[in-house]
């Protein structure tokens, strides 16, 4: 994911923010049916995946906002401590 995008979602103060940041993110290229945020207390990091319902969506994410393939998606990955430094 691009730098700029990375810390505008690393800036939310919450989870439902964060959600809400995604799917501004995704606006052009289709609203997210589905989007799970998972934390990781190892890596201290957000773990953000998303289904666009179609893997043409999905591509547009990819080459405009980064992240990667998962599954029927798209993966990001969110420092948390990009969030609070």
């Amino acid at each position: 994911m691009n730098q700029e995008h990375l810390q505008k979602l690393a800036r939310a103060p919450n989870v439902e923010e964060l959600r809400q940041s995604i799917e501004s993110l995704c606006q052009p290229f289709g609203r997210p049916e589905n989007i799970r945020i998972l934390f990781s207390k190892d890596t201290e990091e957000y773990v953000c995946l998303l289904e666009l319902g179609s893997p043409n969506l999905n591509s547009s994410i990819i080459e405009n906002l980064g992240g990667f393939y998962f599954a029927n998606g798209v993966a990001f990955r969110i420092p948390t401590k990009q969030a609070n430094g």
